[in-house]
């Protein structure tokens, strides 16, 4: 498991093989021209059960602004490269 948090302090944990899965790849490479779409579901792969509280971290005005997301997956993704296992 890869552990770690983004720079707004959401605390993630993610499966190490979830990147070694094709279907995950096949979401990052899709060329819908909507990134919202295939952000949706790549959260769906990544974050199976913290997908909600994702959503609660970035909230604003009861909203869940897309590219708070954006950036959050980002940072996501950035600890998962650069730290490799993080407990």
């Amino acid at each position: 498991m890869i552990c770690g948090k983004t720079k707004t302090g959401f605390a993630f944990s993610v499966d190490e093989n979830c990147m070694n899965d094709m279907e995950l790849v096949d979401i990052l490479a899709d060329d819908a021209t909507d990134e919202s779409f295939r952000m949706s579901k790549l959260l769906k792969k990544l974050l199976p059960t913290q997908r909600q509280a994702l959503y609660d971290h970035v909230r604003v005005d009861g909203r869940v602004p897309v590219n708070a997301i954006i950036a959050e997956v980002g940072d996501i993704f950035a600890a998962m490269g650069s730290t490799g296992k993080n407990s």
